[in-house]
């Protein structure tokens, strides 16, 4: 929380706080570290927040608009959305980005972004995950 202030909308704090239907007891990736966080971040209800877009899943369509309408930076992990958005000239940053940031901080070692790079693959655009992890080589630091 050092490098940024997270503002969600509803609509994504719904979505990372979904339960999988076929595993009720297990959490998502992002739904642990989202419910960690979340007394830190600050929370935005449907109705203050801009008009969705017309496109994507709840939590990108409300995610984009707002860091639209805010002039903020969008934190997201999919191509179709940043994409979108960069089109929109919103400025994106993917989670394996914050990822390479805190190593090339010293705040992490290389072996530890890459056991983090791990965990995300699952859940996260592939090509974000090789870029990250050639950016992390590439620094040739600890």
């Amino acid at each position: 929380m050092d490098l940024f202030r997270l503002v969600v909308p509803e609509a994504v704090e719904h979505e990372l706080s979904a339960l999988d239907p076929a595993f009720p007891l297990r959490e998502y990736p992002y739904a642990t570290l989202f419910r960690h966080l979340r007394p830190r971040m600050t929370g935005v209800l449907a109705a203050e927040g801009p008009t969705p877009l017309p496109v994507f899943g709840p939590g990108e369509a409300a995610a984009v608009a707002l860091a639209r309408a805010r002039g903020s930076v969008l934190l997201v992990n999919e191509r179709p959305a940043a994409a979108h958005a960069a089109n929109l000239g919103v400025r994106v940053v993917t989670i394996p980005t914050v990822v390479v940031r805190l190593h090339l901080g010293g705040v992490i070692s290389r072996r530890a972004a890459h056991r983090k790079l791990d965990l995300l693959q699952s859940v996260t655009t592939p090509g974000y995950i090789d870029d990250a992890r050639r950016l992390v080589d590439a620094a040739g630091l600890p």
